[in-house]
């Protein structure tokens, strides 16, 4: 993978191209935007921004995947969301102003772009095509949060962990007769910090749904899901994710 940092403007408008709020600009709005951004690089595990710091800009991730996260007091971390390449991040802060609303956490080696607070504003305020791009975004966020509480309320670990793996077959799963296999790339800490829970209770999560056969594991990495249908019905979720979508996804990883 290309490691070069994104500090040209024909780099920084391809970075544009791929977030949601910037791609539908034209040329010469896109030129304007680039010519503000400010690239930054992050190694894994490196702060981004913290939710104790003053909200500066918005981020365009260009490569690299993060973690939103919200500590308690104890030192538990929530995990929110995970972003990639494409994602906009810190929207909320800088329309709402005050502090980020969560820290942002690299996953891996990345890169993102940064347009500045008062850039953002000043931009929205000239262009209201842009305005309307990021009405989108937050309306986007909202609805990804209200699913947050909605899965943490009204489902269970065990259901919350079999849609999160659903969620990585979707993304890299490689499909194996009416089930699918993939290798999980968090450890368990991991996966409990994002299911809201602790280690403990996702490892007995995982035996429970192995003895109900739902799922099969090789180690502590590799998930054979012997039919995610079924996975589906556990988890519910049936309903949001037909199983025929769900099949197009998987198969599209092999090509």
């Amino acid at each position: 993978m290309n490691s070069k940092l994104y500090t040209s403007n024909i780099d920084r408008i391809a970075a544009l191209r791929r977030s949601e709020i910037f791609r539908t600009l034209p040329e010469d709005l896109l030129q304007k935007v680039a010519a503000l951004a400010i690239p930054r690089r992050l190694n894994r595990d490196q702060v981004l921004f913290s939710e104790e710091d003053e909200a500066s800009g918005v981020y365009v991730v260009v490569r690299g995947e993060f973690r939103s996260v919200r500590q308690s007091s104890d030192g538990r971390e929530q995990v929110l969301s995970t972003e990639g390449a494409g994602a906009t991040l810190a929207m909320v802060a800088v329309f709402n102003g005050g502090q980020f609303y969560s820290t942002m956490i690299a996953d891996t080696s990345a890169e993102v772009i940064c347009v500045g607070k008062r850039d953002m504003h000043q931009l929205c305020r000239d262009h209201p095509e842009l305005l309307w791009n990021a009405a989108r975004v937050l309306a986007h966020k909202v609805r990804q949060h209200a699913e947050l509480v909605e899965t943490s309320v009204f489902r269970n670990v065990e259901e919350r962990l079999a849609q999160h793996l659903l969620t990585i077959a979707r993304q890299r799963g490689m499909r194996v007769g009416e089930g699918c296999t993939f290798e999980l790339a968090l450890t368990r800490t991991e996966m409990a910090s994002r299911l809201g829970s602790v280690r403990e209770v996702v490892s007995r999560a995982f035996t429970h749904l192995q003895n109900m056969a739902l799922i099969r594991l090789d180690g502590q990495r590799l998930v054979t899901v012997p039919s995610t249908q079924a996975l589906q019905r556990f988890a519910g979720t049936e309903h949001d994710l037909p199983e025929a979508k769900l099949a197009s996804d998987l198969s599209s990883e092999l090509i």
